[in-house]
């Protein structure tokens, strides 16, 4: 393939978007082998695919396109029933083109050796065609209308380029082509064929013009005026040697000019065809399509990184005029505030990419595992357009790969063993997100066998781990420690010991929780709690002892004065009334290793934490702020208490604190927070 193509960056990014459309259209076709919409919405993939290939001379590519096509016509036309292993060599194909992509961005050829899924495409399609009639190696193609040259009206300046191109030994020729109807990109093979021909000669006009043609506003059929020394064969070769153009024809230009009796018709006509064009005009009038334009994430993050110092030195402007009365700046100031917030919603929503893409190829990797466990498991996906920041969709694929691979193993029984016990004989493993304030919540779910303490207990005291005094709840827990199976035998898919600490590593580095909940013979839930963003959130700022700390806000519920007769002790726990319920009672400066402040006026912050209230005593309440989280870096990495830091209007550091830990470790949480 040519390195220096314009257009290299643009396929790679639409044969990843059809190579997913295809795997995800060929997962339901095995579920809906009848269903025609999907049925012709693989063979437009294919179809399209097919010709990028083409397009960029990848001559493997095209091939096992071209004879995947075939197969999926013969699927539409029902003359190949849809089948398991049908299906199955469906997938081998997209991986093998998935691999010839992958090498390509590697700085390879994409020439890979697919002979024998070659052979085998070939097998089903000559098995099938000798019945039916079809040619393996040809498109079957729709009627078309015939193509016909659009006569012209050349105005005065028209005619004298053409005729000093005459004189100077040149051609001038009217090129009417046509685009094949399931053509993708149309402006890329339109610009194709205009670079092809300007090679060889000028470009005179186009219709539709060149602004139009880039925009893809234009049916299949362009018009163009050109000149050259080469003959019309030629120019008709050099025309038919870019991918996907259905036809040609290339006449002299002076051939399709209009005769003079068809142009005064034309005038006599003149306003009838005006008021025509006007009413035309306004009927297929509509609205501007949305443009897009593809950003490097690289600068997507520089940008992200410069509206967050805007933050921080928009609060220490903040300060600075408070200090010193300066009230002739405070309008300009409230103007930049206001600009601020705005550039704020505007870059959390660049960064914002749905659930969907941190999920969309797992339907695929769990029909595998099925295959490979000799197993019935079916994959089911809620919340997939719940938006999180794409540097947690990005991480989080990895953790929920082990998590699904997990349960599809350990978790989910033989068909044969989960009829004795009355279940249905297909295991389901559920993935889904949800938000919960500042939070996003996900969760991985099987019904499967559920996980047994005591098997956790005996490998791991079989491995040293002291699991003395832990409850079944703290046992449970053990599957994140390293090196750690239940797996007597090592088998390609778990039992070496490895996945679920990796799990906790990806997690904490993202400032999320895990919590586990299983029951036996009932099936296990994993539930990951992240953080929304990771950049900018509103806090209220508090006193602990004589420090100030960041809370956030979007868990708080509600500020009250405290008042110490409030405080009742149940089971040597203090609580505290709300809502008509006790609830328990957190001691930030206590949490945290301060001296209460007893000089401060306390207050009591009730906040909502994974499914429950709390009371957070403070030692001081200071203001609302907006912050920027920033990482705490290495040396912290382990203060568990803490989201992060943030810099004040005054440049004071202030730590953030992650309230989910701070409650667990109060109320005695049996899970670990990680």
């Amino acid at each position: 393939m040519d390195d220096n193509s314009s257009y290299q960056n643009l396929f790679y990014e639409e044969t990843d978007k059809y190579l997913n459309e295809l795997n995800d259209g060929v997962l339901t076709l095995e579920d809906n082998p009848e269903d025609v919409e999907v049925i012709n919405s693989i063979f437009r993939s294919a179809h399209t695919l097919k010709g990028m290939a083409a397009t960029m001379g990848l001559d493997t590519m095209t091939k096992l396109t071209h004879q995947m096509e075939n197969i999926f016509e013969l699927v539409k036309n029902k003359e190949i029933q849809v089948s398991h292993e049908l299906i199955t060599l469906f997938f081998e194909c997209l991986d093998e083109l998935t691999d010839i992509v992958e090498d390509l961005q590697a700085g390879g050829e994409g020439e890979l050796d697919v002979s024998s899924l070659l052979d085998e495409l070939v097998r089903l399609s000559e098995g099938k065609d000798n019945q039916s009639g079809l040619k393996g190696n040809q498109d079957s193609e729709p009627t078309q209308q015939k193509l016909i040259p659009k006569m012209y009206t050349w105005d005065s300046s028209d005619l004298k380029v053409i005729n000093e191109g005459k004189n100077q030994g040149y051609y001038s020729y009217v090129i009417t082509l046509r685009l094949d109807d399931d053509t993708s990109m149309k402006s890329a093979r339109a610009f194709l064929v205009m670079n092809k021909l300007e090679s060889s000669g000028d470009l005179i006009l186009s219709e539709p013009t060149s602004e139009e043609l880039e925009s893809e506003e234009f049916e299949g059929i362009i018009n163009i005026l050109y000149l050259t020394k080469l003959n019309a064969e030629t120019v008709e070769k050099l025309v038919l040697d870019v991918n996907e153009i259905d036809e040609v024809i290339v006449k002299e230009a002076l051939e399709v000019l209009k005769k003079p009796e068809e142009m005064n018709a034309s005038n006599d006509d003149h306003s009838t065809t005006k008021n025509k064009t006007e009413k035309k005009h306004v009927k297929t009038s509509r609205p501007k399509p949305k443009q897009t334009i593809r950003v490097d994430l690289d600068r997507l993050d520089q940008f992200m990184n410069l509206v967050s110092e805007l933050v921080i030195h928009r609060s220490r402007l903040e300060a600075i005029s408070s200090n010193y009365q300066m009230i002739e700046i405070n309008d300009p100031l409230e103007q930049v505030e206001r600009i601020t917030s705005e550039l704020q919603d505007v870059v959390l929503q660049l960064r914002m990419q749905p659930f969907s893409v941190a999920v969309q190829r797992f339907p695929r990797m769990i029909r595998d595992l099925a295959d490979e466990l000799d197993k019935d498991l079916k994959l089911e996906v809620h919340g997939d357009d719940t938006e999180l920041d794409r540097t947690v969709v990005t991480e989080l694929g990895e953790p929920l790969v082990h998590l699904l691979r997990n349960a599809a193993d350990h978790g989910v029984e033989k068909p044969d063993i989960r009829k004795e016990n009355g279940k249905d004989p297909q295991g389901i493993i559920t993935v889904g997100a949800f938000p919960e304030g500042n939070r996003v919540i996900v969760t991985v779910s099987d019904d499967g066998k559920g996980i047994d303490p005591e098997v956790i207990k005996e490998n791991a005291e079989s491995k040293g781990i002291d699991t003395s005094g832990l409850s079944e709840e703290e046992i449970i827990q053990l599957i994140f420690h390293p090196g750690f199976s239940t797996k007597k035998e090592v088998t390609g898919v778990s039992g070496r010991g490895v996945g679920m600490d990796v799990v906790k590593e990806k997690i904490n580095s993202l400032n999320g929780t895990i919590e586990i909940a299983s029951e036996l013979g009932k099936g296990s839930t994993f539930r990951i709690t992240l953080p929304l963003t990771l950049s900018i959130i509103q806090s209220l700022l508090v006193k602990a002892g004589n420090e100030t700390f960041a809370l956030p806000q979007t868990v708080i519920e509600k500020v009250e004065l405290y008042d110490e007769k409030d405080i009742t002790k149940v089971h040597h726990s203090d609580v505290y009334p709300y809502d008509g319920d006790l609830i328990p009672v957190v001691y930030l400066s206590e949490s945290l290793g301060y001296k209460t402040n007893t000089e401060a006026e306390p207050y009591v912050i009730i906040i909502f934490n994974r499914d429950k209230y709390y009371a957070v005593v403070v030692d001081g309440l200071l203001e609302q702020r907006e912050i920027v989280i920033k990482d705490l870096g290495e040396e912290l990495k382990d203060q568990r208490e803490y989201l992060g830091a943030t810099i004040l209007g005054d440049g004071k550091v202030v730590l953030i604190i992650d309230l989910s830990t701070i409650c667990a470790a109060e109320r005695g949480n049996s899970y670990e927070t990680i």
